[in-house]
């Protein structure tokens, strides 16, 4: 027969067995047993408690790094959507100096629309009306308008004064 003793937690690696022989009956040694595992009470508790308190030291230290990484993956998500804001305005702002260019185009046409006969510029001003309705709006306000800030695109989950 054999008695095995050791710890339920699985955070402490404790254990002791006695085994019984032929010579030696585990029933004339349940005291000194009992004693032996009473005596290992006060040590098991500290290991425990030691164990505890590096599963918490580690617990803190991962929630930690998961805070870092949460932060930098934020603040460059901040970035990104400045980059792209400030390239989404630079397209309509590049976009505006192309209608400008069609509109004074346009102009030019109706223009020289005005000294043809009747005829031929009625014609022209119906293609030229065409046009305008095709190409859509050409309002500076409906381009800007259309442009998203920084803080519309994405908006931090941390508050600028509490980074550092």
């Amino acid at each position: 027969m054999r008695i095995v003793a050791y710890s339920p937690f699985w955070r402490v690696d404790w254990s002791i067995d006695w085994q019984e022989t032929k010579k030696s009956s585990l029933r004339s040694r349940l005291k000194p047993i009992v004693e032996a595992v009473e005596s290992s009470v006060v040590e098991l508790a500290a290991r425990l408690d030691e164990a505890d308190a590096k599963a918490e030291a580690e617990r803190l230290e991962w929630m930690a790094a998961a805070e870092k990484r949460k932060r930098e993956e934020d603040q460059q998500q901040v970035e990104r959507s400045f980059q792209e804001s400030r390239d989404h305005l630079g397209e309509i702002i590049q976009q505006w100096a192309n209608v400008m260019n069609v509109e004074h185009f346009l102009a030019g046409v109706a223009e020289s629309a005005d000294v043809l006969p009747e005829r031929d510029r009625d014609r022209v001003l119906a293609r030229l009306n065409r046009a305008r309705e095709f190409l859509g709006t050409q309002d500076p306000l409906d381009f800007f308008l259309s442009w998203k800030t920084p803080d519309e695109r994405y908006t931090s989950q941390y508050p600028r004064d509490a980074e550092d």
